[in-house]
């Protein structure tokens, strides 16, 4: 079954609205996260931006394939989004579902769908949650055979093994996950997304206080726009720059936000060790005044 970890997108037409309620709520009584245009979005947001920043921080992308949604542009560009790897970011997975006699696009031809219909949200919601874990395992697989193969190539230097003790760094740029700019004349259509590997997947309290850190870092290098930051899996994801702004401003940033993270979660996990050591001495303490009271009391 899923975990709270678990993160998922779901797409699709306005007209789908009740069905995609439904299942966002069928799921995460599974324990899934869902993100969901509804309650999200503000007044003055782009969509584009959201949708994209939205994608860009879940595991998988849950399509909602109907007639309506092949008729609108937002599902059409959600989903190119998710499978032309604009995400910016490598291991997201697309999941479609079908409603009714809807033609699945081109580019979900080859991948298998579930129908779905009023009367099957929760049999759909229990598939989606067990397939998660599953796909997940897979792409671990495909992520060990890739850095075995890097740590085996003749030109590559090898990689230090990253233990839950090591402070985490950043390995280099995720080159295939670097997404093109629109360059459309547009504010801003001149950036795009950089992904960046980490030693190892942090946990959530790390991954928090890295976006929480790099959106108020501790020292500003010159022209330093921060841009977005997410964390999914072993990657963070910068969206908002270019490979020339990481390399003159954010790379110097960076360095000092890992730093602080790093330094930060270490004495938040000391604090609490030490916490819950305290609580196990005083819990021993009561049991053992327990058993001693009780072995010197008398009823009769």
């Amino acid at each position: 079954m899923a975990s709270l970890e678990d993160s998922v997108f779901i797409s699709y037409a306005h007209e789908d609205k009740p069905l995609a309620r439904a299942l966002a709520g069928a799921l995460q009584a599974r324990g899934v996260q869902v993100w969901i245009d509804e309650g999200e979005m503000q007044i003055g947001d782009s969509l584009i931006e959201k949708i994209s920043t939205a994608i860009a921080g879940v595991d998988y992308f849950l399509a909602l394939v109907s007639e309506a949604s092949a008729e609108s542009k937002w599902c059409k560009k959600e989903l190119a989004l998710a499978v032309t790897g604009e995400l910016g970011r490598e291991g997201v997975k697309v999941l479609p579902v079908r409603v009714g006699d809807a033609p699945m696009p081109a580019s979900l031809g080859d991948v298998y769908h579930e129908p779905l219909s009023s009367a099957n949200v929760d049999e759909v919601a229990s598939k989606v949650a067990e397939a998660i874990p599953k796909h997940a395992a897979d792409q671990r697989k495909k992520t060990e055979l890739r850095r075995a193969k890097a740590r085996r190539a003749p030109s590559s230097r090898p990689e230090p093994a990253s233990t839950e003790e090591d402070p985490i760094r950043i390995l280099g740029v995720v080159e295939e996950g670097v997404s093109q700019p629109r360059n459309d004349g547009t504010r801003g259509s001149a950036l795009y997304r950089v992904p960046l590997r980490l030693s190892r997947t942090p946990s959530r309290v790390w991954a928090t206080h890295f976006v929480n850190t790099w959106d108020r870092p501790p020292r500003w290098t010159p022209m330093h726009s921060p841009g977005i930051a997410s964390v999914s899996g072993d990657t963070v994801t910068l969206d908002g720059t270019t490979m020339d702004e990481l390399e003159k401003y954010h790379v110097e940033t960076l360095r000092h936000v890992l730093a602080k993270v790093n330094d930060d979660v270490a004495q938040y996990e000391r604090d609490q060790r030490v916490r819950a050591e305290k609580k196990a001495r005083e819990l021993a303490e009561h049991e053992e005044n327990v058993r001693d009271t009780s072995s010197r009391l008398k009823f009769d």
